[in-house]
């Protein structure tokens, strides 16, 4: 057992160590950066507009972001760059990531729009305009019992969304007010305009069955009976959703896009959905079709209105394209981090 002098020095030296390691990356002012990066091996066409981007984006966006492609990893030291790797190059990766970021953001706005629109359309008419009714717990299926974090207690996903549509009833900003007070009532198409794209997905998957086909009908284009045939496209549609929310979010927070992969919000193997992908198991099980921007982009022509896919599609080919007239030696690199196949690039 150690003595209580022994005690207090191993205390005091796990926090000199605490220290050190809460120092190791000091503040560095642009010109110290530059010359830290040189130091890496990394080299300048132009010092002043590199200074001035770095003053712009940031440091930790633009080299940490994108510097791993770029190292030398048989060098078992502090990160060093390949022999002849430049700032701009690290900058044009950086830079198509920012683009595709913004498309990717607009293409699931777009998206969101839809599934707004579609939900309240058919909660309306399918259930009622009127919240006393489409508030009804009986309308809807309760899920599966769950840790809620705002309300502190386990409780049914259908317990929770009530929750909060109801607060929606009772806002004080408009068009909320105007509809409580004028109307008595808020409608199914006013009282989304407050929910976010999670909101919407977790409404859409408390729908009863014949509902929610109604829905993923109005979205996809495909006729109700189709639906009801084959059951595991809807089933693979509403998993689509969760890879959609995580890209939205990625994007939003300024994460990276171009090589996004996510084993939490990946889709499950789906035989019809990945057939139509050309995905075979076999791919499948080596990662293709599940998470990255390829399958993002290629699953979005399931919606009846193809304009998120169009305007992805199309923005996505033109910066990667730009990328690689720049970086002509990187296409496989780049095709496979984002998984996208040579029908990509055909016009």
């Amino acid at each position: 057992m150690r003595s209580y002098q022994e005690g207090y020095v191993f205390q005091y030296m796990s926090f000199l160590c605490w220290r050190i390691k809460m120092n190791d990356k000091p503040f560095l002012t642009i010109n110290k950066q530059i010359e830290l990066l040189g130091k890496r091996g990394l080299l300048f066409q132009d010092k002043e507009v590199a200074k001035s981007n770095l003053l712009s984006y940031g440091y930790y966006e633009i080299i940490n972001g994108y510097k791993d492609c770029f190292l030398d990893n048989s060098l078992d030291k502090e990160d060093k760059f390949k022999s002849g790797i430049t700032f701009e190059h690290i900058f044009q990766l950086f830079t198509l990531d920012r683009n595709i970021r913004s498309e990717v953001m607009s293409a699931l706005e777009t998206f969101e729009a839809n599934l707004r629109q579609a939900l309240a359309y058919t909660v309306a008419e399918q259930i009622s305009e009127e919240q006393t009714k489409y508030l009804d717990r009986r309308n809807y299926v309760t899920g599966k019992k769950q840790y809620n974090k705002s309300l502190h207690k386990e409780i049914y996903p259908i317990d929770a969304l009530l929750h909060l549509l109801k607060g929606i009833t009772y806002a004080k900003s408009e068009p909320y007010k105007h509809y409580r007070e004028e109307h008595n009532n808020i409608p199914p198409w006013i009282i989304v305009k407050k929910l976010n794209f999670g909101n919407l997905i977790w409404w859409y998957r408390l729908l009863k069955a014949p509902q929610k086909r109604i829905v993923t009908s109005r979205m996809t284009g495909l006729d109700v009976a189709i639906l009801e045939e084959v059951k595991e496209f809807e089933e693979g549609y509403s998993s689509l959703l969760s890879l959609y929310l995580d890209y939205r979010n990625t994007a939003a927070h300024g994460g990276r896009i171009y090589n996004h992969f996510s084993k939490k919000h990946a889709l499950p193997y789906n035989p019809l959905i990945h057939k139509i992908l050309e995905i075979s198991p076999g791919d499948y099980r080596n990662g293709k079709g599940q998470s990255r921007l390829g399958t993002l982009i290629n699953t979005l022509q399931f919606s009846r209105d193809k304009t998120a896919y169009n305007e992805l599609s199309v923005s996505s080919r033109f910066y990667v394209e730009k990328y690689l007239e720049l970086n002509p030696a990187e296409k496989e690199f780049i095709c496979t981090q984002a998984e996208l196949n040579d029908k990509f690039f055909i016009r």
